[in-house]
């Protein structure tokens, strides 16, 4: 009896072993691996959507850049994926639908798209999964061009929940009065939380469980950074770096996994040359170091250059500018050039730091406790 229940006690170390060595391949394994492998059978199903190996496979995915781009002649969204710094793309899944999208912001390889109507859907273009979210509360005027009517899909690293930011000018629209509600995915509503004051210049960005959002960069005075933390819901204000000069234009972004402020020299009358990049300590959120200083190319004097879709990939730092051309910047050369990095696009398209996931979007998924 006691070498039966040795060997059974063996069998059970063997099926742990085999258990533990499955999911430390699955670990090492890509998103879009993991996308088909989940269609194998139930237990594999059920691992690879389990809350805590989803979120531990994606600490260990690696940044890239995601196009998004609408081909108006086909009637279709495009998602590309940038593969190396050749300018070879790949396409994932593609989203199921059939008018035009743009994407508000990408957070854990979710996309937070919207359209003309101010509908708002979440899509994971790594597994083809997308979410229909209820009607904002407010969307009158929605369009991705508005810095006053705009969404931002954040993460809670507290409490492992993804929630969606929507912020819109109030009733009185020459008081400035920007409103603010938000959607925890998982719940069945639109929550308002509050308003603070000032003129929006610019979308936002999402930076490590809070949102941040640029105001009155015209009125240097005045100007300031509205940071809403995502876990207590809660405003603050930070104002701008001291800085000689802020005569062109200002725009946030996320590098490093920091918060950075982006200042482009020039004007409508005096064609921007550099852009300096400053970035925000982590620890007081009070000091900014200056990182970065890149000499733009030469641009039509009738462009005017607006910083944004600045991000930053395996070492570089990607500029688009206009709508179908992407620029590239190595810190580590020694030029300080921004240089012509893909063939100029057959169609505009929108740039955005991108991470390949299996995070779902069915909704017991947000609903379980994440450990």
């Amino acid at each position: 009896m006691g070498g039966k229940k040795a060997k059974t006690v063996e069998r059970n170390d063997h099926r742990l072993l085999c258990s533990d060595v499955l999911t430390e391949v699955f670990h090492r394994l890509p998103a879009r691996t993991l996308a088909s492998c989940r269609l194998v059978c139930k237990s594999w199903m059920s691992e690879l959507t389990d809350p805590h190996f989803v979120h531990e496979h994606l600490k260990r995915s690696q940044q890239k850049l995601l196009l998004f781009a609408n081909d108006k002649a086909n009637d279709r969204s495009l998602a590309m994926v940038l593969a190396d710094d050749t300018g070879a793309t790949y396409q994932l899944t593609r989203p199921m639908a059939s008018r035009s999208l743009f994407v508000h912001n990408s957070c854990n390889g979710l996309l937070c798209l919207g359209d003309s109507t101010g509908a708002v859907q979440l899509l994971n273009p790594t597994t083809g999964e997308s979410a229909t979210l209820p009607m904002p509360m407010y969307t009158a005027g929605s369009s991705q061009f508005s810095s006053c009517n705009w969404h931002c899909l954040g993460f809670c690293p507290s409490t492992k929940e993804h929630k969606v930011v929507h912020f819109y000018l109030g009733a009185h629209f020459d008081s400035f009065n920007v409103c603010c509600e938000i959607f925890t995915i998982g719940d069945k509503s639109w929550r308002q939380i509050g308003s603070f004051h000032g003129a929006p210049t610019d979308r936002g960005v999402h930076v490590n469980g809070a949102v941040y959002y640029l105001t009155k960069f015209r009125y240097i005075a005045s100007s300031r950074i509205n940071c809403l933390n995502l876990e207590s819901e809660n405003f603050d204000v930070m104002m701008l770096p001291p800085r000689k000069s802020y005569g062109g234009h200002c725009s946030l972004a996320e590098l490093e996994g920091k918060l950075c402020l982006l200042v482009v020299e020039g004007g409508h009358d005096n064609p921007p040359r550099t852009m300096d990049i400053l970035m925000l300590d982590s620890g007081d959120k009070t000091t900014w170091t200056h990182r970065y200083h890149i000499s733009l190319p030469w641009l039509m004097p009738s462009c005017y250059f607006t910083p944004k879709h600045t991000l930053f990939h395996e070492g570089k730092i990607w500029v688009q500018l206009l709508a179908r051309n992407l620029y590239c910047y190595d810190p580590s050369s020694s030029s300080t050039e921004l240089k012509m990095a893909c063939p100029e696009s057959e169609f505009p398209f929108s740039t955005h730091t991108f991470i390949e996931s299996i995070v779902p979007l069915r909704k017991d998924y947000f609903i379980k406790q994440i450990q």
